[in-house]
């Protein structure tokens, strides 16, 4: 008889604690995939050197802090689509190049993360008199480049890039 019981009790233990479980859910079950944002950088670009030259934009967006994933895909780090060749007048008049799809942030039910970009801009010379430049341009923030100028200038045989806000 007591051992009925107890098989009884057990029982019942089991079924109380598996519709416990089935009611708050598993703790472990995936927490979500996160959703990127992406939006597009607009750069102006002011050739000051009289000689005829072009830009190449590349770069990566990366994490402003340490991406803790807790069980979710979490990215670090994003390349951008890479903007090719493209002519600068050699007249100082400004030309506009838009950079697109840069990741800025990423958020899922649990947390969220913010982005910078990288700008990697080679200025590549037309004539083999002149040296390009490669420079990197970390950006904090949307407007920290695209509210002003990137200057292109000659310094010697050597193209130098400024950017004055």
């Amino acid at each position: 008889m007591k051992q009925k019981k107890i098989v009884s009790m057990i029982g019942m233990l089991v079924v109380l604690i598996g519709t416990l479980f089935m009611m708050t859910g598993c703790p472990n079950k995936p927490l979500g995939k996160p959703q990127y944002t992406k939006e597009n950088f607009v750069l102006k670009f002011k050739n000051e050197s009289g000689k005829k030259c072009y830009v190449e934009i590349s770069g990566r967006s990366y994490s402003t802090e340490t991406v803790i994933a807790n069980g979710e895909n979490w990215e670090s780090s994003f390349d951008f689509p890479p903007v090719l060749k493209t002519e600068i007048p050699s007249d100082g008049t400004e030309k506009s190049i838009t950079v697109k799809d840069v990741v800025v942030s990423g958020k899922s039910p649990n947390l969220s993360y913010f982005y910078n970009p990288r700008f990697t801009i080679k200025v590549i010379s037309d004539s083999s008199m002149y040296r390009g430049k490669l420079e990197d341009f970390d950006s904090k923030s949307k407007t920290q480049y695209t509210g002003g100028t990137f200057h292109i200038k000659l310094d010697g045989n050597t193209f130098k890039l400024d950017f004055i806000n």
